[in-house]
């Protein structure tokens, strides 16, 4: 899994989440991501909220490698990716595929996460004339 992502935020673009101030962790049961800063948390912190489930580092999931459970008292480093497997993954290597799901799935979490106070929503389009004309809209058509 590596260091898929972190260009952009070696470049120093996008949100503090998209820039690295984060680390984000992804259940690998349901599909969920939370984001951490840095720091303020722990392996056994995050496992202990997810019984049945292992933390381990995007960073070290290798294909034909067992995933590397991460230590319980370390802490949550910003910019990196991490994953709740089942502990039922302690006894089998990943294969592509289980990378490749991971993957997407983690994709699709982080998609799914809310956006940061350094990024406003997008304008929600105007329902009226009316509201195009005072929100200052451009062309004067209905919608």
């Amino acid at each position: 899994m590596g260091t898929c992502g972190s260009s952009e935020a070696a470049r120093g673009r996008g949100t503090a989440a998209e820039s690295g101030d984060t680390a984000k962790v992804v259940h690998a049961g349901d599909g969920r991501a939370w984001e951490y800063a840095g720091g303020t948390s722990t392996a056994a912190g995050v496992e202990a909220k997810n019984p049945g489930y292992y933390l381990c580092s995007g960073e070290a999931m290798r294909v034909g490698e067992i995933p590397a459970r991460v230590a319980d008292a370390a802490e949550l480093q910003s910019g990196q990716v991490y994953f709740l497997l089942p502990l039922a993954s302690l006894r089998r290597p990943l294969s592509l595929p289980d990378l490749c799901q991971l993957a997407g799935m983690a994709a699709t979490a982080f998609r799914r996460l809310p956006r940061h106070a350094t990024t406003p929503p997008p304008p929600k389009p105007a329902k009226s004339l009316l509201l195009r004309a005072v929100l200052g809209g451009a062309g004067w058509r209905w919608v």
